[in-house]
């Protein structure tokens, strides 16, 4: 064939523009929503939420779709007691929310990854954010960041954290769960208000407590102990207001922690390892560092779900769902685990059994969820083709037995009649 110095031309233009018309896009990095400040692009990730899918959150989702029932959280209302939750977050906040350290921007991002991990929006379709994306938030905002980084900022104290659970006691109409994502020393009004809460109905989760502690806010001598693992540590009386009776106490799975905290307040784990949430700018982020601050928002957002999904239990009964379903066991608990690893799916789908164990109810799942990773399973024996054979043989042996004990204590009698 014979080439024009026009289609020599037209064939060189080709070439040039096909590796750019063939490309891929570049893929967005996927940024840490604690290093996301105001000011910032608004970040996005496609990457899945991991710790949604071993919790087996997304299926239990998926369930509530298919059956027709409300959308997960649907008619149930979270107040987060945190460092306050970013009106550009664009998550679902409710009248009520209060600042009891005074007006400002947000300046931490703990409120509002906790508020993305409770009621964070679906992406797109099987791409949750959020354990229960149908639920309400309420902004108590009880300090400014987790460790004050200048002049005027206010710590987690036990002081501004109390007043904070008074307001959600005193001034909302109704609130469905309390989600506490810090840790002070112990503290009697702390522990008032909470019964008062509990007693009400509430069901209160809390983060059962982070190592090294931080010494410089108010109790930070008593939680100093915890900056360093110890023979025999039980951070359990130390850490409010996990430690306050009626709290569902959560904590991080032992393998993802750096240092996990040994404590007999200790209810349930939840992952967190690869968790999607919401950043102070809005869109959404991978959490990096593994805190019990995730832990307990995921925590607080299932019981927001079975909240939703059995209106008509108490809150003991939910309670119950949550612990007797995890993959522990509820009458043993571990210093590190407690009763174990929540699991979404068999606490939404749990039949209500008898009451034992201080708790309303025991529950069994009849789900076919597999034990998570890690869990220990009894073996399963094989199969015994000659069972019934066997078992036949024994009882013929039986039988021929006693027929001839028989014969030798009637023979001393036919004698004597012989």
């Amino acid at each position: 064939m014979r080439l024009t110095a026009r289609s020599l031309v037209v064939a060189a233009l080709l070439a040039t523009a096909w590796p750019v018309a063939t490309a891929a896009p570049a893929a967005a990095e996927d940024v840490d929503c604690l290093a996301v400040a105001e000011g910032d692009p608004r970040p996005s990730t496609q990457v899945a939420s991991a710790p949604l899918s071993t919790m087996g959150v997304d299926l239990a989702q998926d369930r509530l779709r298919r059956t027709g029932a409300r959308p997960a959280g649907a008619g149930v209302t979270v107040a987060v007691l945190s460092s306050g939750i970013s009106r550009d977050a664009g998550l679902p906040l409710a009248d009520g929310g209060t600042s009891v350290v005074g007006p400002g921007p947000v300046v931490d991002p703990t409120g509002t990854i906790v508020a993305g991990l409770v009621a964070g929006p679906e992406r797109a379709a099987d791409l949750p954010v959020g354990v229960a994306p149908g639920a309400e938030l309420v902004d108590v905002r009880v300090h400014d960041r987790v460790t004050p980084a200048s002049e005027g900022e206010a710590g987690p104290t036990a002081e501004a954290l109390a007043e904070g659970l008074a307001h959600v006691r005193d001034r909302l109409p109704r609130v469905d769960v309390v989600v506490v994502p810090l840790q002070v020393g112990p503290d009697a009004r702390v522990r008032r208000v909470v019964s008062d809460l509990v007693g009400a109905g509430v069901l209160v989760v809390a983060q059962a407590g982070d190592r090294p502690a931080d010494t410089s806010t108010e109790g930070g001598d008593r939680l100093a102990v915890l900056s360093e693992q110890l023979p025999g540590e039980d951070a359990g009386p130390l850490v409010a207001p996990a430690s306050a009776e009626g709290v569902v106490a959560a904590g991080p799975v032992p393998e993802e922690a750096r240092a996990a905290l040994r404590s007999t307040a200790l209810d349930v784990v939840a992952p967190s390892a690869g968790a999607v949430s919401t950043s102070l700018v809005g869109g959404t982020c991978v959490v990096g560092e593994v805190r019990s601050a995730w832990s307990a928002a995921y925590v607080a957002g299932l019981l927001a779900l079975l909240r939703s999904a059995h209106p008509e239990e108490s809150s003991g009964a939910l309670v119950a769902r949550l612990v007797g379903t995890a993959d522990g066991r509820p009458d043993v608990r571990s210093p590190l685990t407690g009763a174990g690893q929540v699991r979404a799916l068999a606490a939404l789908t749990a039949t209500p059994g008898e009451v034992a164990d201080g708790l309303d109810a025991v529950f069994a799942a009849d789900t076919a969820l597999p034990p998570a990773a890690g869990a220990a399973t009894a073996p399963v024996a094989d199969a015994d083709p000659l069972a019934a054979a066997r078992e036949q043989a024994v009882w013929w042996g039986l039988l021929g037995g006693g027929v001839l004990l028989l014969a030798l204590l009637l023979r001393p009698l036919v004698r004597r009649a012989g």
